[in-house]
């Protein structure tokens, strides 16, 4: 699988690199034009979803852009000696392209936000909605390769009860099943009593 996602919608983008104990976030959106890392322990099993207006003013921006584009059609209409029927039906075209062109651009969309210590969030539609699902799922299981890389062994330097609480915290996350359980806890207990001083 790709450790990488890039989502790019309209004039958005989005990009995230899974590493070995992080995740690269690239936020390039109208909300956020941030760069951080967000480490593996930070990231929590839930999501929610919200849906995104757009920005107001960027609407007015664009409404005003229009509304001077039309003002000056029927300025030089004069100029350009337009007769009033073709004047009306090309501010008519006009005004229907731009209605239809901004009904798209500023429909809403959604997102989806994953709970972690940093803001963790895809732009979410239908087109990119299997490929950023995928991702997460990824995320996930990167999550617990690190959690089992990181705790599920035994330190010859860390106290028996300690050792034993990070056993019975990776089993009741399922991040190792009961079989896995039992054989490192006897393992646990094996070099305790061989080693009766640690």
């Amino acid at each position: 699988m790709n450790n990488r996602l890039n989502i790019k919608f309209r004039n958005q983008k989005q990009s995230f690199e899974i590493l070995e104990n992080e995740i690269i976030v690239d936020l390039n959106t109208s909300k956020h034009k941030l760069k951080y890392n967000i480490p593996l322990e930070d990231i929590k099993n839930t999501h929610y979803i919200v849906k995104t207006k757009q920005n107001g003013f960027t609407l007015l921006a664009y409404f005003s852009l229009i509304l001077n584009f039309v003002l000056l059609i029927y300025i030089f209409s004069d100029l350009l000696k337009l007769s009033q029927n073709l004047l009306l039906s090309i501010l008519i075209s006009t005004s229907f392209a731009i209605v239809f062109v901004l009904k798209t651009f500023f429909e809403d969309y959604t997102e989806k936000h994953i709970d972690s210590s940093k803001l963790f969030y895809f732009i979410y539609t239908k087109k990119n909605a299997l490929e950023v699902d995928t991702f997460i799922e990824l995320v996930y299981q990167k999550q617990i390769d690190f959690f089992r890389k990181k705790y599920f062994q035994i330190d010859v330097v860390l106290p028996y009860n300690i050792q034993y609480e990070r056993y019975i915290w990776l089993y009741n996350n399922k991040y190792i099943n009961e079989n896995e359980f039992e054989v490192i806890k006897d393992d646990l207990e094996k070099f305790f009593n061989f080693n009766p001083k640690l």
